[in-house]
């Protein structure tokens, strides 16, 4: 090692930090303090309105401006340009216009499992954030805002009328197929047929897995009659009686002053009944879900939004109480917006529903 190392190394460490030190901090050594002419150059350099000093201060002193296209390839990789709009979106335009064909060599008639809630719901939350994204990104594109509506598709069982009486005993519920109902607080479930003394009760019970230790509750269905009933269920089986003749009279006086929508005619109805498996109720709607998978969505302007497992169809009521079916696609809710405002807000339940956020 050289016996002047020690001084070598210490050079080179104060010029290093000559060599980063800015032109606004130049060493004393550089600047003569008894120099007016300097302190008056510099003074009009830092002065804003002397144009030609601040000209010759910018040839004197260069300042680099980083570019990030002029950036080397290995540090800043040139990132990968973004598509057009109309291609980026083309995929999901595609795929909203392939909902009308998308089950048609499949066997629609075969009824969904209803363990399978979940899935039937995250379909549709999927369906609607698909079409409601395209509406929007092609949202000045639509020539007409009429959409034909279609002659098939859509729920088969929907409620026509509820009264809520949760801060007693619960929900009750008129089916358009005539058969009427309860969602209890305690949160039992009951459905009367149309016409006769059958009913069904169901409820939650716990029961045992294969696996040590382990318990989950699964759905009971029971079979009564309003003459024979277990003891246990009496008042229960009165509230479910006083809620149908209510719900009834109801429905008679919207019929005579012409204010209830169309509805089927009541027939007998086949066991296992559909009931209110489950309700919500929001600032700006209500939602049922049936037993049968299909979402209802009321909202208090008396407009509704019904979806079933079948997502390529979707019914709404509008405000003049006209229940019609479309295929649910882009260019449905690009040329309504009232429908899809209510289809936004319909999206954001389903997601509440899915995690859980609101539960009843």
């Amino acid at each position: 090692m050289d016996e002047f190392g020690e001084l070598v190394v210490m050079q080179k460490h104060t010029d290093l930090k000559r060599s980063r030190t800015s032109a606004r901090h130049l060493p004393l050594s550089d600047k003569d303090p008894n120099n007016v002419e300097q302190r008056q150059t510099e003074k009009r350099e830092r002065d804003p309105t002397d144009v030609q000093s601040r000209v010759q201060a910018a040839k004197r002193y260069p300042i680099r401006v980083f570019d990030e296209t002029e950036a080397p390839a290995t540090r800043h990789p040139k990132p990968t340009p973004r598509r057009p709009i109309s291609s980026r979106f083309d995929d999901l335009v595609t795929k909203t216009a392939a909902l009308a064909m998308s089950k048609t060599e499949s066997d629609t008639s075969k009824p969904a499992n209803p363990t399978d809630d979940s899935d039937v719901l995250m379909q549709m939350l999927h369906t609607l954030a698909d079409v409601l994204e395209v509406a929007e990104a092609r949202k000045y594109s639509y020539a007409s805002s009429y959409v034909q509506p279609c002659s098939r598709g859509g729920p088969t069982v929907w409620v026509t009328r509820y009264v809520d009486y949760t801060s007693k005993y619960g929900l009750g519920f008129l089916l358009n197929d005539g058969s009427s109902g309860v969602y209890f607080n305690d949160s039992t479930k009951a459905v009367l047929e149309v016409e006769g003394e059958t009913f069904q009760y169901i409820e939650r019970k716990r029961v045992e897995t294969r696996e040590v230790g382990v318990r989950r509750t699964e759905p009971t269905c029971g079979t009564h009659t309003l003459s024979e009933y277990p003891e246990t269920l009496q008042k229960k089986v009165t509230l479910l009686k006083h809620f149908r003749n209510y719900l009834i009279e109801q429905q008679k006086k919207a019929d005579d002053d012409g204010s209830a929508i169309n509805t089927v005619d009541a027939v007998a109805s086949a066991l296992p009944l559909t009931y209110l498996k489950k309700w919500v109720r929001t600032k700006h709607a209500i939602l049922f879900r049936l037993s049968n998978q299909t979402v209802q969505i009321v909202f208090y302007d008396q407009t509704e939004v019904l979806l079933t497992p079948d997502e390529r169809y979707i019914t709404y009521v509008d405000k003049k109480r006209q229940r019609l079916t479309y295929q649910l696609n882009d260019e449905l809710v690009g040329s309504n917006a009232e429908m899809a405002k209510r289809l936004m807000y319909a999206k954001e339940i389903l997601h509440q529903l899915l995690t859980g956020q609101q539960r009843r």
